[in-house]
């Protein structure tokens, strides 16, 4: 059995940083600065939607918006890439857990839809990248999650079957995908979406720990 993990909320807490790159983005532009939680709710769908879902509806009603938001985003990437790392942190536990499955012999990928140099700048610093077959952010290679491309990829270089892969994540997105490409889909708790989101969206399991995935794991 292979695994494939999302980052943000799953693997990394990245909250702060992503909020303090987008209000960062939005101070210097003159636009009034959001809260963390109504930050996050617009995470999930790449770089591009998330600064999209964050800024203010009144700019998003100009004519020449499509252009307005390429400049913003180059200017909240860079924002971003700054610091990526100033506050993000590896959940308790999920370091011990990626050595033991590790150790275990479980190949292992890493898969968001995070731009693909910040998700492999931050996997590689917090947890190096020699327990992965692949790291892997959002590109123009593949399409964003939930389209199952870029996990069948992954799957294709695991040389594992989309049924023998664990598709672990926080979202309904990484439901969604982990279905749409054929694997299991667990969900985890400790991120930034709520559990019933998850379920509803079809989660076939909920971890409340990285023990419990290792547990998991252990009884398949």
């Amino acid at each position: 059995m292979g695994i494939i993990f999302d980052l943000d909320g799953t693997l990394a807490n990245t909250s702060e940083d992503l909020a303090s790159a987008i209000n960062a983005t939005l101070d210097s532009y003159g636009f009034e600065k959001m809260g963390k939680g109504e930050i996050l709710e617009h995470i999930n769908n790449g770089a591009r939607a998330f600064l999209d879902g964050c800024l203010p509806k009144k700019i998003k009603q100009e004519k020449d918006y499509g252009e307005f938001l390429d400049k913003a985003l180059a200017r909240y990437k860079e924002f971003y890439a700054e610091r990526c790392l100033e506050k993000t942190c590896i959940y308790t536990g999920m370091a011990k857990l990626i050595e033991d499955l590790h150790t275990r012999g479980i190949k292992m990928c890493v898969l968001s839809n995070k731009q693909d140099d910040m998700t492999k700048k931050i996997v590689t610093s917090l947890l190096g990248q020699t327990y992965f077959v692949e790291i892997l952010g959002g590109s123009e290679k593949f399409p964003h999650k939930p389209k199952p491309d870029s996990a069948l990829y992954l799957a294709d270089k695991m040389e594992i079957a989309p049924c023998g892969i664990l598709y672990i994540g926080d979202s309904d997105i990484d439901m969604q995908t982990a279905q749409n490409a054929g694997m299991f889909p667990l969900g985890i708790s400790w991120g930034y979406r709520k559990a019933d989101v998850l379920i509803e969206a079809g989660a076939k399991k909920i971890a409340d720990s990285p023990e419990e995935i290792l547990e998991f794991m252990s009884n398949k």
